[in-house]
């Protein structure tokens, strides 16, 4: 049999068989893998003393994460997740995209904070992310979340691992909670960073808890 003839058989071959199919990508977020993974590492359990003032107020959050169209939503959340699950750090810290943007990636301020995180500017830039005219990386929901996931490992680590400092000093800025501390604790705080512990709380115990996490508290 000649090449030419050989070749074309071949080819016949090839083209009988069947197409590999490409591998499946991650299986997508659900509201019931988020809690799972969530529930996993959560520093506050119980719900019992949850403000029930917060509760209503985020009540959206839950259909949110429900909802189809919401895709975007729940990929966010979970790579958040996965961010501060690497880092060691505490689920409820996934929350605070929903206090600050509403886990809006495009979220602008008044005050000129930007993105899913609400950065400043200026604690955008020392946490290693690059601002300037036409290249904004706090729009960025990647680099912005590894940048939020940076500052609040070094804030968790200089409160004592004390998850409701961290977040008063993410939401007050670093200085203002260290001399609130050593001046008398969180009342010499604003009511916003004060408060700001109990509406992660109350999101927290907005989401279900998966079955073998028990009921939550209250």
């Amino acid at each position: 049999m000649n090449a030419a003839r050989l070749g074309w058989l071949a080819a016949l071959l090839v083209a009988a068989m069947p197409l590999r199919s490409s591998p499946a990508g991650p299986p997508a977020a659900t509201i019931e893998s988020i809690s799972a993974r969530f529930w996993s590492d959560v520093a506050e359990p119980e719900c019992g003393n949850a403000p029930r003032r917060w509760l209503v107020h985020y009540a959206d959050v839950p259909r949110r994460l429900r909802n189809p169209r919401e895709a975007r939503l729940r990929a966010d959340v979970a790579r958040v997740l996965d961010a501060l699950d690497a880092a060691g750090l505490p689920s409820e810290f996934a929350l605070i995209p929903f206090v600050e943007s509403r886990y809006r990636a495009t979220a602008r301020s008044p005050g000129g904070q930007l993105g899913l995180w609400q950065f400043t500017a200026a604690t955008a830039r020392r946490n290693g992310l690059e601002v300037r005219p036409g290249h904004d990386q706090r729009l960025d929901p990647e680099a912005s979340t590894r940048a939020a996931v940076r500052y609040l490992r070094r804030l968790h680590d200089l409160f004592g691992a004390d998850w409701r400092w961290t977040v008063m000093a993410y939401n007050a800025g670093e200085g203002a909670a260290r001399r609130a501390r050593r001046n008398g604790g969180a009342r010499k705080l604003s009511p916003i960073a004060r408060h700001y512990p109990d509406k992660l709380h109350a999101l927290a115990c907005l989401l279900p808890r998966p079955p073998d996490q028990g009921r939550p508290a209250g």
